[in-house]
């Protein structure tokens, strides 16, 4: 057994100690706490010595597009996301598009760092094409997730959502165990429904044409004006984060968002908060060995 906060502080000085280590490395651990550990440690399998850290934003731009490539993707995107609250505080809004990113994990711990530091964040991911549009057949985009956070404390608002119902990781998983998938989920070769993993060759986007429509403006972000689409050494992500402070007082958004909040849970809404850390979360002892086995490597002592 091991506690996620010792988890954090270990696998963080593993990445080198600064704060887009810290926050990388609880992104990664959350995941597993979550029970989704496709997006926790298991991403350190990615992870090589001498892997490059993502250039700082010492000019301090308030929009910057940049090749991830040779980057640890966790921590580029933990360090991008650092920047981007700097530069928003400064320039009111600020957006960075990363190409050449392999697999992070979720955007839910990025957006959500932004919101904690009293700014908007949203972000998108685009993918290898996987799911086919709204009355298609054919896979033309991603699973492209998107998320947003705005607020602190209990009125903190954190969305994450796929355009479609089901990950690639699910599609492999039902492969390799035999499972059956879902109905409406999926398409073989022939563009017909099935439920047979080892037949799947698109995904259908989540709610129709509206999770169709949202994996397309995932793609025209991240994919188009990001130049992720199409890139064979990853893909790509945008993030972008405001400060609504910077409307002064002209606009009272924290008790906005506290009375929409208050107007969604009365009309028996759930407000969504993105998942999250519990101080108290403990791990189990194969994850702790799992754990082990990683920074080993990455510290040399597993030579």
């Amino acid at each position: 057994m091991i506690a996620a906060a010792d988890a954090i502080t270990r696998l963080s000085a593993a990445l080198g100690g600064s704060p887009a280590a810290k926050l990388a490395a609880s992104a990664l651990v959350e995941a597993d706490v979550l029970g989704l550990p496709r997006f926790g440690v298991g991403m350190l399998d990615e992870w090589t010595a001498g892997t490059a850290p993502l250039p700082a934003n010492e000019q301090r731009q308030a929009i910057r597009w940049l090749d991830c490539s040779s980057c640890f993707a966790p921590l580029a995107v933990a360090t991008a996301t650092l920047d981007l609250e700097a530069a928003a505080r400064q320039f009111g809004i600020a957006a960075v598009f990363l190409r050449g990113v392999r697999g992070f994990g979720r955007l839910a711990p990025f957006v959500r760092h932004v919101a904690d530091a009293g700014l908007v964040g949203l972000a998108g991911a685009e993918g290898p094409p996987f799911v086919a549009p709204h009355g298609g057949t054919q896979p033309v985009i991603g699973t492209n997730p998107l998320a947003i956070a705005m607020g602190q404390g209990p009125e903190r608002v954190v969305i994450d959502v796929a355009s479609s119902s089901a990950t690639m990781a699910d599609i492999r998983n039902a492969r390799a165990t035999g499972r059956e998938l879902p109905e409406g989920i999926a398409l073989d070769g022939g563009g017909m429904p099935t439920s047979i993993a080892a037949e799947v060759a698109a995904l259908l986007p989540r709610g129709g044409q509206i999770g169709s429509l949202l994996g397309l403006v995932v793609e025209l972000m991240a994919g188009v004006a990001g130049g992720g689409r199409g890139d064979p050494k990853g893909r790509g992500v945008f993030v972008l984060a405001f400060d609504p402070a910077a409307a002064g007082e002209r606009l009272d958004w924290q008790s906005r968002l506290a009375g929409l909040k208050s107007d969604w849970t009365a009309g028996g809404g759930h407000w969504p908060r993105g998942g999250g850390l519990p101080a108290e979360a403990v791990l189990d002892a194969a994850f702790a060995q799992r754990l082990d086995a990683h920074l080993a490597r990455m510290t040399g002592r597993g030579d």
